[in-house]
């Protein structure tokens, strides 16, 4: 059975939702996953898990100013980069957040996501997709916002969501429900 780490943080539940749903849609084809929920009092200098011990990773984190959050950035890191070239693979990963992007919608995850497929490429995962999904800020409503009303998201459509973007990492990777 393959084993899929699943490390993230969230503080309002929104990425929480989106960390078990990957979970649930992991499960379907037979993964073994493993949620590790990052809190803000976490040691993130010493983790109660390795990287290395899993086939996949999955990390995220909800976007704030544009980054994921402090303890998700310093688990990634708290193993140094040795001072050699990094070729990622062949174990691979994803990376996803929960973002507002009021604005400009999920452009504004972008930044968060890029540091995330960083950071998990310089721990030698080769990333092979990313997954943005909307997020409610509290009961917070305003219809000139990007998404208009962002309540209650992510929403079951959302979730669905991301049991799409599971099969296709599946069909990356060669996989089929159940093997």
């Amino acid at each position: 059975m393959k084993k899929n780490l699943i490390v993230y943080a969230s503080n309002t539940g929104n990425t929480e939702k989106v960390a078990i749903a990957l979970k649930d849609n992991f499960n379907r084809y037979g993964w073994e996953c493993t949620l590790k929920k990052l809190a803000n009092d976490y040691d993130v200098e010493n983790p109660d898990f390795d990287f290395d011990d899993y086939d996949f990773v999955c990390v995220g984190s909800p976007v704030n100013a544009e980054l994921p959050l402090l303890q998700v950035r310093k688990v990634m890191t708290s193993r140094p980069h040795a001072d050699h070239k990094i070729v990622p693979g062949p174990k691979c990963g994803i990376v996803f957040c929960s973002y507002g992007g009021i604005h400009l919608g999920p452009k504004e995850a972008e930044p968060a996501l890029k540091l995330l497929e960083l950071e998990l490429e310089h721990l030698s995962f080769k990333v092979i997709g990313s997954l943005a999904v909307p997020g409610s800020m509290g009961d917070r409503y305003n219809p000139n916002w990007y998404h208009g009303d962002m309540r209650g998201r992510p929403n079951a459509e959302d979730l669905r969501d991301v049991g799409s973007f599971v099969d296709d990492i599946m069909k990356k990777l060669g996989e089929n429900p159940g093997q």
